[in-house]
């Protein structure tokens, strides 16, 4: 018994934000021309991609870490919405630090296959880079 099939063909809309294959699912590149007008989402992400993102993570990490070592040393935020959280506490501080990041980061990696995403990524990390020898400086007393 042939009957005919009542779902709609699924692959006739793109691949949503937030995909139920997430981690699991198979898609990692794109696999038609009509959707590579603006960029598209991805189920796999490239280790490449990973590793920017953890190195950002991890250098946010390294700046979180040094600026409180700043400040017990008797410095100041320069970040005037940082300094808002860490006049509530320090561990709203470290809330709203690492939340923002990982946030901004979550949201980064999965718009990574859309134009300007990835030279953003590659900006954000260098400029984190940028921020670790300026801490770097300050406590060698070089600034």
């Amino acid at each position: 018994m042939n009957q005919e099939r009542k779902q709609i063909d699924r692959r006739r809309r793109p691949t949503p934000l937030l995909s139920l294959h997430w981690l699991r699912g198979r898609r990692r590149v794109i696999r038609r021309a009509e959707e590579s007008t603006h960029g598209y989402y991805v189920d796999r992400y490239r280790r490449g991609e990973w590793a920017l993102v953890i190195g950002i993570l991890l250098l946010s990490s390294a700046d979180l870490i040094l600026t409180m070592v700043h400040l017990s040393a008797g410095g100041r935020e320069a970040n005037p919405v940082m300094a808002l959280a860490l006049e509530q506490s320090e561990f709203t501080f470290i809330f709203v630090k690492l939340a923002t990041t990982v946030l901004g980061l979550m949201i980064l990696l999965t718009h990574v296959r859309f134009r300007r995403v990835r030279p953003m990524l590659s900006t954000v990390c260098a400029l984190y880079c940028l921020v670790i020898v300026y801490h770097i400086l300050l406590r060698t007393g070089s600034i």
